[in-house]
C-alpha cells in the first residue's frame, strides 16, 4: 500500500477533538475511505464510546482510493496538536510504519511518529430511541459543565416543555442550570417525553475541550439509557460520545 494523505484548512479543530478524546481512549485506530475519516472506539470501562467522522469533502486534500486503517496513541497525538496555532494548516500522511504530522502556516513543522500496532474492533452504533433532544452552543455547553463540576460528581438532565435543566448536588451544595430557547441558551429543544437521567459529570468534563472549536453541541437522553452528545464542525465534521447513566 502507499501513502495516503489529510490536508485540513484549521489545525486547531483537530486539536481540541483529539484533547477530548485523549482523555477517554489512549489509543485508537482511524479508517480512512474514500467517504472520509472515521473512528470509533470505547473506553477500557466501557462507558463511554467515541465515535468521529469527517467527510472527504471538507478536506483540501483527501488523497484515498481504497479503505486504510493505521492506529495512533492519542497522548502523542495530543501533545503534537496542542502546538497548532490560530493560522496553522494541518497535513497528515500515513505510509507503512508511520504517521507524518505537519502543521503549515508561514512556516512549517513536521512530526513523525509511529503507528500504534492495534487490533481494529468493529462496534456497531448504538440504536437509542432518545426522548429529549437539546441543541446548544459550544460556549454554552462549556460554561455549564464547569459550573456543575465544582460541585458535584454527577449532572442529572431533566426537561420541561421549553426548558432543559441540567443539576449537580453534592452533600453540601447544589447547582441547577436552567437553558431554554426563550433566553438564547438552547438553539432548539425537543421533549417527546419528560424525563430523566443521570451521568457522571466526569466525562461530561472530558468532553468539554472538544467544545471549544465546534459550531454547535446536540445533547440528547432518555431515561435509564446512554446519553448522546454531538459536536458540529466546519465542513460537516462531527464528534459524538455516547455516555452510559451513572448507577446509584
Amino acid at each position: 500500500m502507499g501513502e495516503v494523505k489529510f490536508h485540513f484548512s484549521d489545525a486547531r479543530i483537530w486539536r481540541y477533538m483529539v484533547a477530548s478524546i485523549e482523555k477517554i481512549i489512549d489509543e485508537g485506530v482511524f479508517i480512512a475511505s474514500p467517504e472520509g475519516l472515521s473512528l470509533r472506539a470505547m473506553d477500557t470501562s466501557r462507558v463511554v464510546m467515541v465515535d468521529l467522522f469527517y467527510p472527504a469533502s471538507s478536506f483540501i486534500d483527501y488523497n484515498v482510493e481504497e479503505e486504510r486503517e493505521f492506529g495512533v496513541s492519542f497522548g502523542i497525538l495530543a501533545k503534537i496538536l496542542r502546538r497548532a496555532r490560530k493560522d496553522d494548516e494541518l497535513v497528515i500522511i500515513v505510509d507503512e510504519s508511520r504517521v507524518t504530522i505537519k502543521l503549515k502556516s508561514r512556516g512549517e513543522r513536521t512530526f513523525r511518529i509511529p503507528q500504534a500496532l492495534l487490533t481494529y474492533e468493529k462496534l456497531p452504533e448504538p440504536k437509542i430511541q432518545f426522548t429529549v433532544k437539546a441543541k446548544m452552543l459550544g460556549s454554552t455547553f462549556r460554561e455549564v459543565v464547569k459550573d456543575i463540576e465544582l460541585l458535584s460528581e454527577s449532572v442529572t438532565l431533566r426537561a420541561s416543555e421549553s426548558t432543559l435543566y441540567m443539576v449537580g448536588r453534592s452533600d453540601i451544595a447544589s447547582i441547577e442550570a436552567e437553558l431554554s430557547i426563550e433566553r438564547g441558551a438552547l438553539i432548539d429543544l425537543i421533549v417527546d417525553s419528560q424525563d430523566q437521567a443521570t451521568y457522571s459529570i466526569e466525562y461530561f468534563t472530558q468532553m468539554a475541550s472538544a467544545a471549544q472549536a465546534a459550531d454547535s453541541v446536540t445533547l440528547q437522553y432518555s431515561e435509564d439509557a446512554p446519553a448522546r452528545v454531538d459536536f458540529e464542525y466546519l465542513g460537516g465534521g462531527r464528534l459524538t460520545f455516547y455516555v452510559s447513566p451513572r448507577i446509584e
